[in-house]
């Protein structure tokens, strides 16, 4: 029965492999990370290991110790004093596995049962999840007014609710935008910890194409490093000072994670070390994305255009009349190998389907070859999965892939 199993997932992984290099993943939260990055440490599997430098005294002093791990240990602290700055800020820590995992660690490690999170809600493009995490662990939940017209927050009407009854916590936790909205105002909130989630934004915000949340005022950053940006399934926790708040939350994430999965933490700074190619594929992943946008609109596909006044994120949404006409063109799109992501759109816009450039990008799709790309998508969501659309889509995968 095991080598049954064992030949089965063997072939399956063998044929996933095949189609994927046949197709183009336009989802904004998928990417790929490089391969030799993610291979380099593999043989540290299966050992635990500490992220913290002691001397002997120290390790002494500790209820157990693992033997053999002072350079993991070493190179696991430059990899955090990398990425802070990268970020620009006082410290960070690789520890927390994912996005979700580092929300939930966070404010674990934070907050107390009872107090108030003012949230950015899912209209506004707020996390699915972010609401459940927060009451699930005992916090009040209030939030932020929405500018449904504008698809941004109501910045004054939701300051002038934090007058009214200030919050504990401000956390934007955005999955969904076309821009990168400005949320300094908030920075601002008397008395509240703010926490931004950059992982929708984080390799821009490295090289500069997006502001910087510590310099709008924030106090945590939160990420995961395998959306925006090509690294690992890892996450990330940043602060802007080094503090009594900051040192509580370290002990904390220690507690309540007990493997900090070393081979991760060395991927994600070997890929952080590739600041020249990070810095064009920053660029280019945004200037696909408008191009993309305006390609597809000048082919009559209902596109969501997103505002000039703000800078553009990786994300393109195509809005449909309703959810059967939505799933449809996912549908169409999915069977000619484009692959995308059907959902619910913020906003009241209905149903419709985001697309996200970053992993197109990260292969090496570049300005020149949208034109292409976006007519590919308006004949497969008007015509569907003809042969010869299957085909055309397939051909042009591949010359994607073939840039690797």
């Amino acid at each position: 029965m095991a080598d049954d199993l064992a030949a089965r997932l063997r072939a399956s992984l063998a044929e996933q492999e095949r189609e994927l290099r046949t197709a183009l993943v336009l989802n904004p939260v998928e990417n790929f990370p490089f391969v030799e990055d993610l291979s380099a440490a593999s043989f540290l599997h299966g050992l635990y290991n500490s992220d913290k430098t002691r001397t002997r005294e120290q390790r002494l002093s500790t209820p157990h110790q693992f033997s053999g791990r002072q350079a993991l240990e070493r190179d696991s602290r430059d990899v955090y004093s990398a990425w802070a700055d990268a970020l620009g800020a006082a410290d960070a820590t690789l520890r927390v596995l994912s996005g979700l995992h580092a929300h939930t660690t966070l404010f674990m490690s934070l907050a107390k049962s009872g107090q108030k999170v003012l949230l950015l809600p899912i209209e506004a493009g707020g996390h699915l999840s972010g609401r459940a995490i927060l009451e699930r662990l005992g916090l009040e939940v209030a939030e932020m007014a929405v500018d449904e017209e504008g698809m941004c927050v109501d910045m004054d009407a939701t300051l002038r609710l934090c007058a009214e009854d200030p919050p504990d916590f401000v956390f934007v936790d955005r999955s969904e935008g076309l821009v990168y909205e400005d949320f300094s105002p908030l920075a601002e909130v008397d008395g509240a910890v703010t926490v931004f989630d950059a992982s929708q934004y984080l390799t821009n915000v490295i090289c500069g194409d997006h502001p910087n949340p510590f310099d709008w005022g924030f106090d945590l950053m939160v990420a995961s490093v395998h959306k925006n940006f090509p690294g690992p399934q890892k996450a990330l926790l940043a602060t802007r000072r080094d503090d009594e708040v900051w040192r509580g939350v370290l002990g904390k994430v220690s507690t309540y994670v007990s493997n900090l999965h070393p081979s991760s933490v060395y991927a994600a700074g070997l890929t952080l070390a590739r600041r020249d190619w990070l810095a064009g594929y920053s660029k280019r992943m945004l200037e696909v994305s408008v191009q993309l946008e305006n390609e597809l609109h000048e082919r009559g596909v209902p596109v969501v255009t997103r505002r000039r006044d703000r800078p553009p994120t990786h994300h393109v949404w195509i809005r449909e009349s309703d959810r059967d006409r939505a799933f449809t063109t996912f549908e169409r799109l999915e069977q000619c190998m484009i692959l995308t992501n059907f959902r619910t759109l913020p906003y009241s816009l209905g149903s419709g389907v985001r697309l996200g450039v970053n992993s197109a990008a990260r292969l090496g799709l570049s300005t020149a070859e949208v034109p292409r790309l976006a007519e590919l998508i308006a004949d497969i969501r008007d015509q569907g999965p003809t042969v010869q659309l299957k085909g055309e889509a397939r051909e042009f995968n591949e010359a994607i892939w073939a840039k690797q």
